[in-house]
C-alpha cells in the first residue's frame, strides 16, 4: 500500500505499508534426463557478462503488465493520467536497486540488458546501498529530480511479514502456504496505485492528509468506530445492487451513517478523513478499476511463471475479494500490523472506504474524477452533489442508523475494543519507561522547539493524553537541528511527551555504567558538556553536536543543547 513521505507541522511522516505476503520465484527448468535417449542434453548456457538482477524478476513482469494500461495516451483508469513518463524503482534493502526508464539515473546504476525484459524502457541496476533501506517501502519519491513510483521486493515484503507475525507471538504456529504467498494480482495493483500517486502529487499536491491531524483522532470512539462498520455495510450493499434504485437506497443509508457518524468528530478529524480517502483510496479505487480493465485481456507469456495466476479471463473473483476485504476492514476484524489500538486500522479503513465511495461514484455521476481533483472537494460532496437527498431523506436514514440493531451490537463490540485498547496503551507507556532493558531518555527543553522533529510512520502512534505520543513500527530517525542525528537501528515504541519536553524509548539491552564509559572512550561518565558525540548504543546510533550525559541504574539521560 501506497504510502508517501507527508510533511507536518514538526514532524516528518514516512508512511510504512502494512505487512504483505510474497509471491515466490518460478521454479527451475530440470535437466532432460540420461534414459529419455531421445531428448538430447541442453547446450549449457554462455556466462553472463552484465549485472546480474537480485530482486524478483516476477516483480518486473508484472509491472509490464501493468504498464500496458496505465502508459496508454488515453489511460482507461483515470482520464488525464498517463504513466508513460513515470519511472520505476524496485528494490530489496542494501542488496540492489533496479530503475526503470529514468532519464538521468544516479551514479552508480548500470544498464541491464538481460531478461526478463520490460519492453520499451530502458532499465538500470546498482548493487550494494539503495535508495531506501527500510522493509515494505510501497510509496512515490523524487530521484534526480523526477517523482518515481517505488516498490519494494518481494522478499522485502515477505520479512516484514515474517517479522510481524514473529512479534504477534504466533511463531510457533504452522504457516499456511497461502500466508506466503502473494498474488500476482495483487502486486500489479501496487504498482498501479503507487504510479497513480505520483499523478496526484503532480495534479493535486496539497490534497493529501496532514498526519499531524492523527494526534486529535479518536481511533478507539466506540460511536465512530461502530458507524464505520455500518458504512462498510452499506457501501457493500451499494456496490452489489442490481438496479439503480437499490444503489441510491444503499447510498443513502451510506450517507446517513456518514452523516451521523461525522457528527461526532472534530472538523480537523473529517478533514483528515477526507485528505486519505483521496490520496489512497482513489489510489486503491485504481487498483479496483485496474482489475476490471485487464479483464478479458492477453497476458505476457512471462506470467505463467507467477503463482496463482489464472489469466484475465474472469477476474469476478478478485473483484469480490477487494469488496469483501473493504468491508472487513470497515469492521475492523483484519489484523494491520499487529497494532488493533492505534493509527493502523483506521488508516486502512480510509483507504478501502475511499475505493468503495469511488466505485459507488461510478454508478452515480461519470464526470466525477475531473470535480475531486480540486481543492476543496471530497468524495462525500460529490456523492451528495450525485444523489441530492431531501432533508427528509438525510433525517430519515440517520435516524434509522440510531435505531438499527446492527449499530447496538457494534457499540458493545467496539466498547470491548476501546476498554481493551486503554489496557494495552497503560502497558505499552510503562514497558517503555521501566522495560527491562535500559531506557535512553531524551530531554530537549533547551531547544525550545515544542515535539522533536522527527521520520516516523502514521501507521504506528498512539495517543496517551494531550501531551504524551507514542510512535512504533519502524525505526525512529530524530533530527533536532544541524549536527544532531539521533537513528534507531532497530524499532523500538518512543513516548514523546511534549509538557515534560522529553522523548524515551528502550535500548535493545540494559546498558551498565562500565559498558557506557567504554562505549565514550572514558573511565568515567563525564559530568561536563559534551560537543560533536559520536556515540553508538544497543539499538541506537547518536550524532550530538552539544549535549550533557548521565548515567542511571534504570536509564540513559541525555540533553540535547543548542548547537551555539
Amino acid at each position: 500500500m501506497p504510502p508517501c513521505a507527508v510533511a507536518v507541522a514538526c514532524l516528518l511522516a514516512s508512511l510504512a505499508t502494512p505487512p504483505t505476503g510474497a509471491i515466490s520465484a518460478p521454479p527451475r527448468v530440470a535437466p532432460a534426463s540420461v534414459a529419455n535417449a531421445s531428448v538430447p542434453p541442453a547446450e549449457p548456457a554462455a556466462p553472463t557478462t552484465g549485472p546480474v538482477l537480485r530482486i524478483d524478476p516476477l516483480l518486473l513482469a508484472e509491472a509490464a503488465e501493468v504498464w500496458g494500461v496505465i502508459s496508454d495516451a488515453d489511460d482507461p483508469l483515470w482520464p488525464g493520467w498517463s504513466a508513460a513518463s513515470t519511472p520505476l524503482l524496485v528494490y530489496l534493502p542494501g542488496v540492489q536497486d533496479v530503475l526503470i526508464d529514468h532519464p538521468a539515473p544516479p551514479q552508480g546504476f548500470v544498464r541491464y540488458r538481460g531478461e526478463p525484459s520490460f519492453p520499451g524502457w530502458a532499465v538500470f541496476v546498482r548493487d550494494g546501498e539503495t535508495t531506501i533501506d527500510l522493509d515494505g517501502q510501497n510509496t512515490s519519491r523524487d530521484i534526480e529530480g523526477v517523482r518515481c513510483l517505488v516498490v519494494a521486493d518481494t522478499l522485502s515484503n515477505r520479512r516484514t511479514w515474517a517479522e510481524s507475525r514473529i512479534a504477534a507471538g504466533a511463531s510457533g504456529e504452522p504457516i499456511g502456504f497461502d500466508e506466503l504467498v502473494t498474488s500476482p494480482y495483487d502486486q500489479m495493483a501496487l504498482v498501479a496505485h503507487e504510479a497513480f500517486h505520483v499523478h496526484q502529487d503532480a495534479v493535486a499536491p496539497d490534497k493529501g492528509a496532514n498526519e499531524f491531524l492523527l494526534m486529535s483522532y479518536p481511533v478507539l470512539s466506540v460511536d465512530n468506530n461502530a458507524g464505520f462498520a455500518l458504512e462498510g455495510d452499506a457501501l457493500a450493499d451499494a456496490l452489489s445492487a442490481g438496479t439503480r434504485s437499490a444503489v441510491r437506497a444503499a447510498a443513502l443509508r451510506w450517507l446517513g451513517v456518514r452523516a451521523w457518524r461525522r457528527s461526532l468528530l472534530q472538523p480537523q478529524c473529517v478533514q483528515y478523513e477526507d485528505g486519505v480517502e483521496f490520496s489512497e483510496g482513489l489510489a486503491k479505487y485504481v487498483e479496483y478499476r485496474l482489475l476490471e480493465t485487464l479483464e478479458g485481456r492477453t497476458p505476457g507469456a512471462a506470467m505463467t511463471w507467477a503463482q496463482g495466476f489464472h489469466g484475465y479471463d474472469d477476474l469476478s473473483g478478485e473483484l469480490d475479494r477487494l469488496r469483501d476485504t473493504m468491508t472487513r476492514h470497515m469492521r475492523g476484524e483484519v489484523n494491520v500490523n499487529n497494532a488493533p489500538y492505534g493509527t493502523a486500522p483506521l488508516r486502512m479503513r480510509l483507504y478501502y472506504s475511499g475505493m468503495a465511495v469511488g466505485v459507488l461514484l461510478d454508478l452515480l455521476d461519470a464526470d466525477w474524477k475531473h470535480a475531486i481533483m480540486q481543492d476543496g472537494t471530497s468524495l462525500t460532496d460529490l456523492v451528495v452533489k450525485a444523489l441530492d437527498p431531501t432533508p427528509e431523506e438525510l433525517r430519515s436514514a440517520m435516524d434509522a442508523t440510531l435505531a438499527s440493531p446492527e449499530l447496538a451490537h457494534w457499540r458493545e463490540v467496539k466498547a470491548q475494543l476501546a476498554e481493551d485498547g486503554a489496557a494495552d496503551l497503560a502497558r505499552l507507556v510503562d514497558s517503555i519507561e521501566h522495560g527491562p532493558a535500559s531506557a535512553l531518555v531524551l530531554e530537549f527543553a533547551p531547544l525550545k522547539m515544542g515535539g522533536l522533529p522527527m521520520s516516523f510512520t502514521p501507521f504506528g502512534i498512539r495517543v496517551v493524553d494531550e501531551e504524551r505520543t507514542v510512535f512504533g513500527q519502524i525505526p525512529i530517525r530524530i533530527l533536532p537541528g544541524d549536527g544532531f542525528v539521533i537513528s534507531q537501528t532497530r524499532a523500538s515504541p518512543l513516548l514523546q511527551d511534549s509538557g515534560a519536553q522529553r522523548a524515551t524509548f528502550q535500548l535493545q539491552e540494559r546498558v551498565e555504567r562500565s559498558a557506557l564509559c567504554e562505549a565514550l572512550g572514558r573511565s568515567s561518565v563525564p559530568t561536563d558538556e559534551l560537543r560533536d558525540l559520536a556515540l553508538s548504543l544497543p539499538g541506537v546510533d547518536l550524532q550530538l553536536a552539544r549535549c550533557k550525559l548521565r548515567w542511571e541504574p534504570e536509564r540513559i539521560v541525555i540533553t540535547l543543547l543548542p548547537a551555539s
